[in-house]
């Protein structure tokens, strides 16, 4: 069977157009769906850390791309830093801060 280029780019295209949808379709609370950090207390506090920075690396690119959809690109960085990343990192802290203190 062979497969031309044409039609893996459509595929591939359908996929993120997909993908894209579902995202803006959803609300700015919905967003939280695309958080996937758990502080894992069997792990070291650096290994959490590499995983908390990998997972919101994953985050900000959904919120920021969902910010730049629905509320355009000016100010963008603010916003997302702001709106949906600080408040994992302050949560990040009082965990390790939890973790350090027992």
């Amino acid at each position: 069977m062979s497969v031309s280029k044409e039609s893996i780019n459509a595929v591939l295209s359908g996929i993120l157009k997909s993908s894209e949808r579902e995202l803006f379709s959803k609300t700015k609370e919905e967003l939280e769906g695309y958080w996937y950090f758990k502080f894992n207390h069997d792990l070291t506090i650096a290994d959490n850390l590499y995983e908390f920075y990998n997972l919101l690396s994953l985050y900000k690119s959904f919120c920021r791309r969902w910010e730049e959809e629905k509320n355009g690109a000016c100010c963008v960085v603010e916003r997302v830093r702001d709106l949906y990343l600080m408040p994992k990192i302050k949560a990040f802290v009082k965990e390790i801060t939890l973790e350090v203190g027992e």
